[in-house]
């Protein structure tokens, strides 16, 4: 069986990703996520909707920079292959590290809701 390769920009979100995990600097723009929370969407660097603790979330300049950074990335991706070659970069980044891919999935999902699928 063939194991598939990463893409440039999979491997730079992968690494990335890691960065966020080990940061002690990122606050409450990934705070939810890595804290378990309930996370829909972020339309806005660093405004996580979070059900009942919307209004825990304050400024996070080191978070909003990791989150632009995923975001870019996200639609280099959709630039080169669309929604498919999104959807299966969003998978393939998610089990590049087991023991963070719910986490992962979550982030991920959270910063490239809007990619390509905006009116």
């Amino acid at each position: 069986m063939h194991r598939r390769e990463g893409s440039d920009a999979e491997v730079a979100t992968d690494a990335l990703l890691r960065s966020i995990v080990e940061s002690e600097r990122v606050g409450s723009t990934f705070s939810a996520v890595r804290d378990g929370g309930v996370l829909t969407t972020w339309q806005v660097p660093g405004r996580a909707q979070l059900g009942l603790d919307l209004g825990c979330v304050g400024a996070d300049p080191a978070g909003d920079a990791y989150w632009g950074e995923l975001h870019l990335l996200g639609e280099g991706i959709h630039a080169a292959g669309g929604l498919d070659a999104l959807d299966e970069a969003n998978m393939h980044i998610v089990q590049m590290d087991p023991q963070h891919s719910d986490w992962r999935a979550m982030v991920l999902e959270s910063v490239w809701f809007d990619i390509g699928r905006r009116s």
